[in-house]
């Protein structure tokens, strides 16, 4: 879904990424790479596949779009007991395979108690804000900002309601005229309910479709 935001032309994606097609520049937030290594540490059982599927759901939309630079909005490893060697052989196989894209890292409070990626991943580190363009780029949400900006941090999520009591949260897109709240790109965050402030509108992704709520479609182009 593209939508007009501060005079720029911008994807939406299903996969709760942002392409800016006029720069061919993905933004993310959140991935937590590693989360389920920490976990597993700790004696929680989680599943080993998450930073391996993350990882190629991201090749996907590397390739799909033809994005030559990545910003990642914080977040990118989930921890310090995080930074295993699994973990850095993963990341260091898909940078072999995209070793021509250039990669930014917006510092975010996870990033700031891992540490930085490994130098070997090639990754240009940001405190924030960071300014891009006619925006700045951000891990956190503020409440007054002297220009527009992406953010993440708040893994935003809307409930949808069908009959009877049926519920569904998925992952979703803040948009005001000011700011994109992003939602998390990894797929073992957890989500935060939400609610649209005045001006504010919803896009739902579920991870195929993206649906903007309420209908006013004030930022949308085409679906």
């Amino acid at each position: 879904m593209r939508i007009l935001w501060q005079s720029e032309t911008l994807q939406l994606l299903p996969e709760k990424a942002v392409f800016w097609e006029k720069e061919n520049t993905l933004f993310l937030a959140d991935p937590h790479f590693g989360k389920a290594a920490a976990f597993r540490k700790a004696g929680i059982p989680i599943p080993e596949i998450t930073t391996e599927d993350d990882l190629q759901k991201l090749s996907i939309i590397v390739e799909k779009t033809g994005t030559e630079r990545i910003i990642f909005l914080g977040d990118f490893i989930h921890a310090r007991q995080s930074k295993t060697q699994v973990l850095r052989n993963l990341l260091f196989l898909w940078r072999e395979e995209f070793a021509e894209l250039e990669l930014h890292l917006i510092r975010g409070n996870h990033d700031l108690s891992s540490g930085d990626p490994w130098p070997e991943l090639g990754i240009e580190c940001h405190d924030e804000p960071w300014s891009l363009s006619n925006w700045d780029c951000r891990h956190h949400p503020v409440a007054t900002s002297s220009k527009p900006y992406f953010a993440g941090h708040v893994h935003p999520g809307y409930a949808l309601r069908g009959k009877g009591r049926t519920r569904e949260r998925s992952s979703c897109f803040q948009i005001s005229k000011n700011r994109i709240i992003f939602p998390a790109f990894g797929s073992f965050t957890g989500l935060k309910n939400i609610k649209p402030e005045e001006g504010e509108q919803i896009f739902v992704t579920n991870g195929k479709k993206i649906i903007g709520l309420p209908s006013l479609d004030n930022f949308i182009l085409e679906k």
